[in-house]
């Protein structure tokens, strides 16, 4: 029929039309469908736009010539260690927010963040 699109055309325009309906969660059951809770998001990926501390890179040492970097590094079960050289240092909380500076004491200079997700 005259105005119809040719067959390679009508095959492609099928296939966008399925990709669309994938892609807004139409037509999807059973075993690959995505969890959605009631704002139509998958769990577990919407900011939250709060971020949590997961590592802090120090310096210890009175002056920028001079000194020692340390890395703290917050673990899984939310426990943190410190990697001083070869040395892993298994540390607390308070030791964290001890890392306030001050003569030979380390000082926070670099602070690494998590994103929070729902």
């Amino acid at each position: 029929p005259a105005g119809a699109p040719a067959p390679a055309a009508r095959e492609l325009e099928e296939k966008e039309k399925e990709k669309e309906k994938g892609e807004s969660g139409e037509g999807e059951s059973g075993a690959g469908a995505m969890d959605v809770d009631s704002s139509g998001f998958e769990p577990g990926t919407r900011l939250t736009g709060f971020y949590e501390l997961h590592a802090v890179l120090t310096h210890k040492g009175r002056s920028a010539d001079s000194g020692h970097y340390v890395a703290w590094v917050r673990n899984k079960d939310d426990s943190w260690t410190e990697f001083d050289d070869h040395q892993p240092n298994p540390k607390k909380l308070d030791d964290i927010l001890a890392l306030k500076g001050g003569g030979d004491h380390h000082m926070g200079y670099l602070l690494m963040y998590k994103a929070q997700y729902i």
